[in-house]
């Protein structure tokens, strides 16, 4: 690190598969628990979607993934006031942001024990935003399935009554499955809101930004994080990921790369036939060691240096390099 001088990590928090937090976490670390699933049924219908050939057209091959299952974001039992109607169109990447970060904030013993807001960042790694943005685009685009359906002959030929019928069944029920679009819905769905939500709820005003640097976008943040710390911009962030991107578009898209698993996870063992996708968030809260140290914190761990790197031009974008693996 510069100069010599190093990060401590001084509060915890996390929302994961079968782990609403820490210690529940380190706990299933502990007893080996394994939290790959099939698809629960209320994210999406595997029926529509699913088809074990990889060469099916806009199909996905993999029906598994690790998902939070059971968690309901309560802000009011936690003493945050956020309107229901605001907080039914934040996506579920921001609540969990909220939430973890309450968590490292609790943890440290804030506000108990006194952080600058002036000097406080939020810096929080991101990659795709979450999946409000996908409905919300879905509802949009209604007219142009209408126009399709119209544009068909045998449309055409039905009875002006069945076609209204049709239309306004259409209609109704693409409605029905989405929210309708207001003020709140963009912000709702904006991955750099991740950041922002959580800067605005505790009233954080140093920098607050989101780094996608797709599977290092933690990594990235984290980085972020511990060079503003050691140049002096800010005393405390909350830095880590957030990741709730688990419908069937990422699914199908990510099956046409040929890079999920069908089977299971398998790191750096034989038989890995590529990842399997997971969700949650986890934060850290980050001071300076000396001033950690001077303050009297609770340190978990320290880093003592952070670098990054790229495979540079390969076979592939989204084809490892193995000299870029290696630098």
């Amino acid at each position: 690190m510069k100069n010599g001088k190093m990060i401590a990590i001084v509060g915890l928090g996390a929302v994961l598969p079968d782990a609403f937090d820490v210690p529940s976490f380190w706990n299933n670390i502990l007893n080996s628990k394994y939290s790959v699933t099939d698809v629960p049924a209320d994210r999406w219908n595997v029926d529509l979607y699913y088809d074990p050939d990889h060469s099916a057209e806009d199909k996905t091959y993999s029906k598994i993934g690790a998902f939070v299952k059971g968690y309901t974001f309560d802000p009011l039992k936690n003493g945050l006031i956020i309107p229901p109607k605001l907080l039914s169109e934040m996506d579920f990447t921001q609540q969990w942001a909220i939430a973890v970060s309450q968590q490292a904030l609790k943890d440290y013993g804030y506000p108990e024990r006194k952080l600058d807001p002036e000097r406080m960042a939020v810096i929080i790694g991101n990659a795709n935003a979450g999946e409000f943005h996908y409905r919300s685009t879905f509802r949009i685009l209604l007219p142009e399935y209408l126009q399709a359906l119209k544009t068909l002959p045998d449309f055409e030929s039905l009875p002006e009554s069945v076609k209204e019928s049709l239309l306004q069944g259409i209609t109704k029920n693409i409605r029905s499955k989405t929210r309708p679009i207001t003020e709140d819905t963009m912000p709702g769905e904006l991955s750099n809101i991740i950041a922002g939500r959580v800067a605005n709820v505790f009233n954080f005003s140093g920098p607050n930004f989101v780094t996608d640097a797709a599977c290092a976008s933690s990594l990235a943040a984290i980085q972020a994080a511990c060079q503003g710390l050691l140049e002096e911009k800010f005393d405390a962030v909350l830095t880590g990921g957030i990741d709730r991107h688990m419908g069937p578009e990422s699914y199908i898209k990510f099956s046409k790369i040929g890079a999920l698993s069908a089977e299971g996870s398998r790191p750096y063992a034989d038989g890995a036939n590529g990842f399997v996708m997971g969700e949650g968030a986890a934060v850290f809260l980050l001071k300076r060691l000396e001033d950690a140290e001077r303050d009297g914190d609770k340190i978990y761990a320290v880093i003592r240096g952070i670098g990054g790197s790229s495979d540079g031009k390969g076979k592939g974008i989204t084809a490892p390099n193995p000299n870029g693996q290696q630098f």
